[in-house]
């Protein structure tokens, strides 16, 4: 019996050794038939799926520095902004994902097509920029359909804002995309496509502060592009803040007075050159440019003809009418062609070189000097003075004031204006110059071409008895509180006499305080010293000129350059008014306004 229980349990082990070594080849059998599966028959598809688990280097957008105002108040800052990105490796269709990406973005296929062919020769990792401020009800439902649309990513980022709307718009500027030719020019260094870059105003003069540092991050994704780890980060670095000298309180006041007309005012700190005001009309809203502007509201803004574009203040070239006396008496005066003895007599007409030359004032101003001439303006006496003077010593004098060069402001895209001699004409049309062009230029007409900025710089000149200031926005740059740049005043002498500047000033004097043709900007105990000026659109001589003249358009521009007080000159300001009409009715009373409200401010009236 045992015998027959031993042989029964040694086949019974026989059986279950059997019975393993059959299973545990079927267990190996259908794994290496899974190796197999997987490393050779599925190797190419699993390939792809092990290459986009790796490591990704994700650019991170630098947050513009702060433009603030002389007192702190925010003028340009940031937002956050929600950014479509497409990621060509991802993507199975591209037409699917083209057709996604217009629905996303609301932009067209063919717009989507030709952002993916700007960026065609990065590599398929690069995340593609298809719009930017993504509206949050999107942004969610992406976010929450990765595994769907694997091709998109949302990117978080800053984005520019100017909480003030468009007050102080031609100071600050706008910024806009880099475009290909700034990159193959050089710009790569510091710029990629999508990078935003300042294209006017502080932004573009101040850019490689205002612009940062870019950060980045390296990360690790799977398959399905979702970030499973963090492996480094170099955070963004703010740009500096930039502190303009620009008093935005005076600003806006300036602003909201030439509301409904178009023109420019400066006001300058007589004691530093800083501006304290700089308005341009009509303006814009510099926000737009930092979106995706579509066409039609491109074109709205860049065909409009009255210009909101065009910083007036820098760009505008206007013939400056009687302002230009100034210049005519202090170039008199120092060639000693003149004297405060000089007398002319104004019947209201002369003739000058075989045509007859009129006076604003048709009944005439009798016996006038130097003195009575700036007060009433009195073109009789400013066209024998040209008739003395040649056009070329004319010229010398406008330019030693500045006039016909740029003014050196620290803001882009300036304009020179022009000054006309005779070699300029014998260069431009190859004549010679006529005499009776400079009875014209004398009261500020014929070709002479200015600028605000240069008529601000040149009665600063008058107001400070021939030291120029150098004209300026910046206050200072500062970076992590730290002040790392900043304007220190500077002024240069020219080579006119500090007496005939006094003489000129008394002039000017007359002119608001001794009822002359600026008496409308008369502040009791200010001390205005100024000077109007009619730029005039029509010649007087158009048989039509009364009729035509009518029309705002063709009414003439009106100008005042003025400073105060007369002794220890604090303040200048230039009033331009397009189309404004009788200078001394327009632009005069506005300069008496800003006036007021800055000594006011200053407790000082």
């Amino acid at each position: 019996m045992y015998l027959s229980k031993r042989k029964l349990t040694s086949e019974y082990v026989k059986k279950a050794v059997v019975l393993s070594t059959i299973f545990l080849i079927v267990i190996f059998a259908g794994i290496f038939l899974a190796f197999w599966n997987i490393q050779i028959l599925q190797n190419e598809s699993y390939n792809r799926l092990a290459i986009k688990n790796i490591t990704r280097l994700i650019e991170l957008p630098a947050p513009r520095g702060l433009v603030v105002d002389r007192h702190g108040t925010v003028l340009a800052e940031n937002k956050i902004n929600f950014t479509l990105y497409l990621v060509r490796e991802n993507v199975g269709s591209l037409e699917k994902a083209v057709q996604m990406a217009s629905f996303f973005s609301g932009k067209n296929t063919a717009a989507i097509r030709r952002i993916i062919d700007k960026f065609k020769r990065h590599a398929n990792f690069y995340r593609i920029p298809i719009k930017s401020n993504l509206p949050r009800s999107t942004v969610i439902f992406i976010q929450s359909r990765q595994d769907e649309f694997p091709e998109f990513e949302i990117g978080m980022e800053p984005s520019r804002t100017y909480p003030l709307g468009d007050h102080a718009a031609h100071v600050l500027g706008q910024i806009s995309e880099i475009g290909d030719a700034e990159l193959n020019a050089g710009a790569a260094a510091a710029y990629g496509l999508g990078d935003l870059i300042g294209r006017s105003g502080i932004e573009k003069q101040y850019e490689p502060f205002l612009r940062g540092t870019k950060g980045s991050q390296t990360v690790i994704k799977n398959n399905v592009e979702r970030i499973q780890q963090i492996r480094s980060e170099i955070t963004p670095i703010i740009g500096d803040t930039v502190v303009l000298t620009l008093d935005l309180q005076l600003q806006e006041f300036i602003e909201n007075l030439l509301a409904g007309e178009n023109g420019a005012v400066g006001v300058l700190d007589l004691k530093t050159g800083g501006l304290l005001a700089l308005v341009s009309k009509p303006e814009f809203d510099p926000e737009v440019f930092s979106r995706e502007m579509g066409w039609e509201e491109w074109q709205a803004i860049s065909n409009d003809p009255q210009k909101p574009l065009q910083n007036k203040f820098l760009q505008g070239i206007y013939s400056p009418g009687s302002v230009f006396k100034i210049i005519m008496a202090l170039a008199g005066l120092q060639e000693k062609i003149i004297t405060p003895a000089t007398t002319v007599f104004c019947s209201g007409s002369q003739v000058f070189y075989d045509r007859v030359f009129h006076c604003w004032n048709p009944s005439g101003h009798g016996p006038v000097n130097i003195f009575s001439a700036l007060q009433n303006s009195c073109n009789i006496y400013f066209y024998n003075l040209g008739k003395k003077l040649n056009i070329d010593t004319i010229a010398r004098y406008a330019r030693i004031l500045g006039l016909g060069s740029q003014s050196g402001i620290d803001l882009p895209n300036e304009n020179s204006g022009l000054v006309p001699d005779s070699a300029w004409k014998m260069n431009a049309f190859h004549q010679r110059w006529f005499p009776g062009e400079t009875i014209s230029v004398a009261i500020g007409h014929g070709s002479l071409n200015v600028t605000p900025v240069q008529l601000l710089k040149m009665i600063a000149t008058v107001a400070l008895r021939g030291r120029t200031p150098k004209l300026h926005l910046l206050q200072r740059i500062e970076k992590q509180g730290k002040i790392i740049k900043e304007f220190t005043p500077e002024f240069t002498r020219v080579p006119i006499a500090k007496e005939n500047f006094d003489l000129v000033c008394e002039g000017l004097f007359r002119v608001v305080n001794d009822e002359g043709t600026g008496r409308a900007a008369k502040i009791q105990g200010l001390d205005i010293c100024g000077k109007t000026g009619t730029g005039q659109i029509l010649a007087k001589e158009n048989p039509r000129y009364k009729i035509l003249t009518q029309e705002k358009r063709f009414m003439p521009n009106s100008w005042f350059v003025s400073f105060a007080p007369r002794k220890d000159p604090r303040l200048a300001i230039v009033v331009l008014v397009e189309n404004g009409g009788d200078a001394g009715a327009i632009a005069a009373p506005l300069a008496a306004q800003i006036y007021k409200k800055y000594f006011e401010n200053e407790g000082l009236l």
